[in-house]
């Protein structure tokens, strides 16, 4: 197995493929997988497979499976440390399959990255043949700077937290995916490590509130609310 070092020092070493998960890693392979493992059996593409990870866990249950992303470095490490799973590079704008060319499309966290939300989604549907299904995370703010977000009038704020980033809420995810011809058959969410920030009472408060929204299974105080859909025609 290729070693840390001869591909980039800056790699989180969770990410190798031999490497024990992250407590992060762990939550969001549990919730990803959960639903994938309610599918059937399919050709599966993984859209913005960031370092490889999930591709290959998902192979696990699901081995027909093709992974593509829009960075060459990802592309090479992923290649390298989660070979036969075929990785290549795809256009900021699209992926070069033909229209329904995948029974299940895996869209993890990558929908805050995008430079146009719909227009990716529309591609999503795009590659799905008709009845196929779509598992697609994304993130937003945490709970308590949302709402108070909210209540100052500054959502838009919110969703825009900086240059090359758009936050979806579940609602937002939701209405989104219903736009681009979506049924969305679960709703479920994970959520990071509570009190990973404690630089004061707010994040101790919201760490409380992220404790009982896990426990609880509740999509909407999540960070990182999560999807099974369907596309219908």
């Amino acid at each position: 197995m290729i070693e840390p070092s001869r591909v980039s020092s800056d790699i989180p070493r969770h990410f190798y493929r031999d490497a024990p998960q992250d407590p992060h890693q762990r939550r969001r392979h549990q919730a990803v997988l959960s639903l994938l493992h309610e599918l059937p059996l399919g050709r599966v593409l993984d859209y913005g497979f960031g370092w490889g990870d999930i591709a290959w866990a998902a192979s696990r249950t699901h081995p027909d499976i093709h992974a593509v992303d829009v960075e060459q470095r990802r592309v090479e490490f992923a290649r390298q440390q989660y070979a036969p799973i075929p990785f290549d590079r795809c256009r900021p704008d699209g992926v070069d399959f033909a229209d329904a060319s995948f029974d299940i499309v895996l869209s993890i966290v990558v929908l805050p990255f995008v430079p146009d939300d719909e227009a990716y989604v529309a591609e999503l549907r795009r590659v799905l043949r008709p009845g196929g299904h779509l598992v697609i995370a994304t993130k937003t703010s945490q709970f308590l700077p949302r709402v108070w977000m909210r209540l100052s009038g500054q959502r838009e704020r919110d969703r825009n937290p900086a240059p090359g980033i758009r936050h979806h809420d579940a609602a937002d995810a939701a209405a989104l995916l219903g736009r681009h011809g979506f049924t969305i058959l679960r709703r479920e969410a994970f959520y990071d490590p509570p009190f990973e920030a404690r630089r004061n009472v707010a994040d101790l408060v919201n760490g409380v509130f992220e404790v009982a929204g896990d426990a609880l299974g509740l999509v909407d105080l999540a960070p990182y609310p999560l999807f099974l859909a369907r596309r219908d025609d």
